[in-house]
């Protein structure tokens, strides 16, 4: 035990006075004197309670010490200096085991230099059932540890742990409340004074005791998720509803603006809506409404917005989505049951629970409240096995050897031939990207606790076990696609003009991408003008990607995560998509090296598509849809004059059940004029509000990289079906 005499870096202090050795009950003790110590503070536009962080902090991503905020603590206050000095000496070790660089040599770091394979860097996202505090209550909650402590003796620090999880929100309902009585001591401004109020009730029975109406029940929520550390929200219109429906039309308006401010201010992840139940009843409500109005009147990019559409969609609800989507606001993304349900139950989850999948992070999938699979565990650019391929394993941008020796393609004397070694370099892509991801997993179950998200996931307070390290009852995993339009066009353009057509030699292929075309023109103006591009519904290309995608989803259905379940894919590229392509050498689809315009989602390569938009769907549905287990975009882009039109809404609609009723997963809309961001790249400071849909997520135009924007502008835009 150390006596300090600061009051700086509350956590900290709490964490390093901790008796016990335990890493999670270490963390808990910290959370709990930061809520005793920390700042905290009252919104009064919006009536919300917040807590502050320090240098020294922990949430749902491990424990952190950012040193640039603590040379801002060592010159705020020098006389602290020694007491400063002790404590990142204390913590700083245990800051530091989540540091993957600790294992990396011991793992095929090779694939890293190059970056085609990627795995286990980021901790991951999950969706606890945050709303449990609002539901039952920490007394509830209390007692539910207890009794499960009761069943496995001798995990006592586990379930103490837990419990100082619980104790935080005791300890910050009443700094609130005595908070907001001083606040009224100054304030006198009606709204102000109604909603410090507020607060006051809410926190003289919660978070010990549910929350009785809509407002109480948002206080609260936005406390655990200011705790959490702001992850996605998951199934709000769902979980909320009950609070939403005896809860007066002006009040519950007026907190769901606020909570939307909140949302908005700190880019929480993800908000699901809508959706269906296990016996496809549609479960929309007033609430669902409500969220899209909100959405179409303030026009923001974020909170990220999930809408779930099944067979008994309302049509209402359908015309509502499309409203928010002509704003040109990129939200929601819009996620079709009937195939993510499938997807999950192939996983075994079963439909009681499937049919509750929410949305983390940008677009990965998870049952909100039962598990820890939803994060991008790890990432694979799929044409390098192209590369590979060609250069009998080695890479066609460094020379290096990453992949397998499957032969001289010069020696095959078929596609099959070639396309037999292709599969061996993408299995072995996938079993590397396994291997890292599992090892990346155990590390984060050894050195990320988790005692608040362990309460609110089921399975953790069943089994004794911390929520990174198999306590959740699904533990699936998600290995995310890039680059695959461009690997499907570069296995057409060799099938077709080296062993159909006979238009050139493998030799002559291999030659001209080592030379990244340079001498070879006449290839490059075929390979780069060729029809035999996916998007356009051509069965020649389509059987292909067919080929392709479904090996490769089966193929990670196979293997087993470290967490306890399997893994699948997904197609999230983010802001990666240009850095993907630069990783790339040169490519039998007219790719040259160290260009960077590639596919940013599981459609085509930007521009690639010129058959319309009714073609690009059909060949984005040659592959099974309801194998991957994780969000599997297709992004689209719409003229926004011919979208905000009757013409357009009617196109919209049937593209949308077109591509659903055939089990496509999931659809993005940017709405935009190919003039606006032509004008935006010149002229940015008049086009601060312009929304495109990046990857999985929304972002505004002007703040996104220059090569991003060259791919956004590149997409074909669909006037017409």
């Amino acid at each position: 035990m150390i006596e300090f005499k600061t009051k700086l870096e509350p956590f900290a202090r709490g964490f390093i006075n901790c008796e016990s050795d335990y890493y999670g009950k270490k963390c808990a003790a910290g959370m709990v004197q930061n809520a005793k110590e920390g700042i905290v503070k009252i919104n009064l536009k919006t009536g919300l309670c917040t807590l502050e962080n320090d240098s020294i902090l922990f949430n749902y991503t491990g424990m952190w010490c950012f040193e640039e905020w603590m040379e801002d603590e060592y010159k705020a206050h020098p006389e602290a200096k020694e007491e400063l000095d002790t404590i990142v000496k204390e913590v700083k070790p245990w800051a530091e085991r989540h540091n993957l660089s600790r294992y990396l040599n011991d793992l095929d770091s090779r694939n890293y230099c190059e970056g085609h394979i990627s795995g286990g860097y980021w901790e991951g996202h999950a969706v606890p059932d945050f709303a449990d505090v609002c539901r039952y209550g920490t007394d509830y909650l209390r007692e539910k540890i207890e009794a499960n402590r009761a069943l496995n003796p001798g995990k006592d620090d586990f379930y103490d742990s837990c419990r100082l999880s619980m104790d935080v929100f005791d300890i910050l309902g009443e700094r609130f409340t005595k908070l907001a009585k001083e606040y009224l001591k100054e304030h006198t401004d009606p709204e102000e004074v109604d909603k410090l109020n507020n607060i006051i009730r809410t926190f003289d029975h919660a978070p010990q005791k549910p929350c009785r109406d809509f407002a109480e029940a948002v206080i609260v929520l936005v406390m655990v998720l200011c705790v959490d550390g702001n992850d996605s929200p998951g199934y709000f219109d769902q979980y909320m509803y009950d609070f939403w429906k005896v809860t007066d039309s002006n009040v519950r308006r007026k907190y769901l603006d606020a909570i939307w401010e909140y949302f908005h201010e700190t880019r929480i992840w993800n908000l699901t809506i809508a959706g269906s139940d296990e016996n496809w009843n549609d479960m929309s409500n007033d609430l669902t409404y409500a969220i899209l109005d909100i959405v179409t009147e303030k026009k923001y990019q974020t909170p990220n917005l999930t809408a779930r559409l099944h067979r008994n969609s309302p049509k209402k609800l359908i015309e509502a989505i499309y409203r928010s989507l002509a704003t040109g606001c990129g939200l929601p993304g819009i996620y079709n049951d009937e195939a993510v349900c499938v997807a999950l139950e192939r996983l075994g989850i079963p439909p009681v629970d499937s049919h509750k999948y929410v949305m983390n992070g940008c677009n990965q999938i998870d049952i909100q409240g039962k598990s820890h699979m939803g994060l991008e565990d790890g990432e694979v650019i799929m044409a390098k096995a192209v590369e590979f391929t060609l250069f009998n394993g080695l890479s066609g941008k460094t020379g290096n050897k990453l992949g397998l020796e499957t032969g001289d393609p010069t020696t095959f004397e078929s596609f099959d031939e070639f396309y037999d070694a292709f599969t061996k370099q993408m299995d072995y892509m996938i079993n590397i990207v396994v291997g890292i991801c599992n090892a990346a997993q155990k590390e984060h179950a050894d050195n990320i606790p988790g005692p608040l998200r362990s309460v609110l996931i089921e399975g953790c307070l069943e089994k004794g076990l911390e929520y990174k390290n198999r306590g959740p009852l699904y533990g699936h995993g998600q290995i995310l696609i890039q680059a695959f339009a461009e690997t499907v066009d570069s296995l057409a353009n060799i099938k077709k003009y080296v062993y159909d057509d006979k238009r050139y030699t493998m030799a002559e292929v291999v030659d001209a991408m080592r030379k990244d075309y340079v001498g070879y023109d006449e290839m490059y103006h075929t390979f780069k003008n060729s029809e035999m591009k996916f998007g356009n519904d051509i069965e020649y290309v389509d059987s292909i990607a067919k080929d392709v995608m479904d090996h490769f989803n089966s193929e990670l259905l196979k293997k087993p995560t470290f967490r306890g379940g399997y893994y699948s894919s997904g197609c999230s590229p983010f802001v990666n998509a240009p850095g993907a392509g630069r990783k790339l050498g040169t490519l039998p689809n007219g790719l040259k090296t160290d260009e960077c315009l590639i596919a940013d989602s599981i459609g085509a390569t930007p521009g690639c598509d010129t058959h319309g938009p009714t073609a690009l769907i059909n060949s984005c549905l040659s592959f099974d849809q309801t194998l991957p287990g994780s969000g599997f975009i297709l992004n689209l882009k719409f003229d926004r004059a011919i979208f905000n039109s009757s013409e357009g809404e009617e196109v919209f609609e049937s593209l949308l059940k077109s591509y659903f009723d055939r089990k496509g997963q999931m659809v993005t809309a940017t709405v935009v004029s190919r003039e606006e961001l032509l004008d935006a790249q010149i002229h940015p400071e008049d086009h601060k509000d312009l929304i495109v849909r990046v990857g999985g997520y929304c972002d505004y135009f002007v703040n996104i990289s220059k090569s991003l924007q060259e791919n956004v502008i590149a997409r074909t835009s669909h006037c017409g079906a």
